[in-house]
């Protein structure tokens, strides 16, 4: 049985003012921004949701960690609705454009997609469903898009991503880029940022 849910009430528009919204947060690392269009399709939350309505589409591939599922909702309902409004396919992870996880998620971030010396643009998006962004370990940013240094909490992180953010498995241009999501907060790190723990 589907369970179809609305999408953006007003999709062109709502796209944009959330790309806009995107865009600012992956050229200044570190800094929150809200994305309000939209309240998300559980167990996805309002950010992520929002995230791939704007950025995916048919084209797009797209990986769900079975650990997002909640004892409320699991991922058919989301996959239906992604699949509905975007024709977002399923992928898995390695192969994935996008790749959907929460803090805690144990998976093998090097495993994934981190582009080529000739295109390092094809790589994939990591979005990590955080519990807070005000818990955690402090971390230093530095890097393109920040004036000095910038200090922040992404959450309770799983020792394997929080080792992946301090030090990369691979040098740039490769490497994944993040979108941390809480709610409907997002603050991105890019593969540009360097991070240590403060």
């Amino acid at each position: 049985m589907q369970h179809i849910s609305n999408g953006f009430s007003q999709p062109v528009q709502h796209a944009q003012q959330c790309f806009r919204q995107i865009l600012k947060a992956l050229s200044e690392p570190g800094t929150k921004v809200t994305l309000q269009h939209h309240a998300g399709f559980a167990p996805l939350n309002a950010a992520a949701s929002q995230i791939l309505l704007s950025l995916c589409d048919q084209d797009t591939s797209l990986y769900l960690s079975p650990e997002l599922t909640t004892t409320e909702s699991d991922l058919s309902s989301a996959w239906q609705n992604l699949a509905f409004h975007n024709g977002i396919k399923a992928s898995n992870a390695e192969l994935a454009d996008f790749v959907v996880l929460n803090q805690q998620c144990n998976i093998k971030l090097n495993q994934l997609k981190a582009g080529t010396e000739l295109s390092p643009e094809q790589s994939a998006t990591v979005i990590v469903q955080s519990n807070s962004f005000s818990s955690g370990p402090r971390l230093k940013l530095s890097g393109p898009g920040i004036a000095d240094s910038r200090e922040l909490q992404l959450g309770e992180l799983n020792e394997g991503l929080l080792n992946y953010l301090v030090k990369p498995s691979q040098r740039f241009p490769l490497g994944l880029d993040f979108m941390f999501c809480h709610q409907d907060s997002l603050i991105a790190v890019s593969r540009t940022t360097q991070l240590e723990l403060s």
